[in-house]
């Protein structure tokens, strides 16, 4: 009998594309995992599935709660650069 090998039993699921609990191999070697908070948003974010539309409606939220913070700091970034080239 084969002894239990990890790394190819993840590395099945990744060609399957089934989220697992020991999320991605990038975010693994960042030493991101669902313990931690940015590696349980990833792997919640993984977890979504675009085939049902709840999770699609999901994705488009977080992007929004990402998303708009990051425009706004941009604007006012970009307002500060505009008044120091007025100037």
């Amino acid at each position: 009998m084969d002894e239990y090998d990890e790394e190819a039993f993840l590395r099945h699921l990744d060609t399957l594309g089934v989220p697992h609990p020991y999320g991605s191999r990038d975010a693994q070697r960042l030493g991101l995992d669902r313990n931690t908070e940015e590696g349980a948003l990833i792997a919640f974010s993984g977890a979504l599935r675009g085939d049902k539309p709840v999770h699609r409606l999901v994705a488009w939220v977080l992007l929004a709660a990402f998303g708009i913070p990051v425009a706004i700091a941009l604007l006012h970034l970009a307002e500060g650069l505009l008044d120091v080239l007025v100037r």
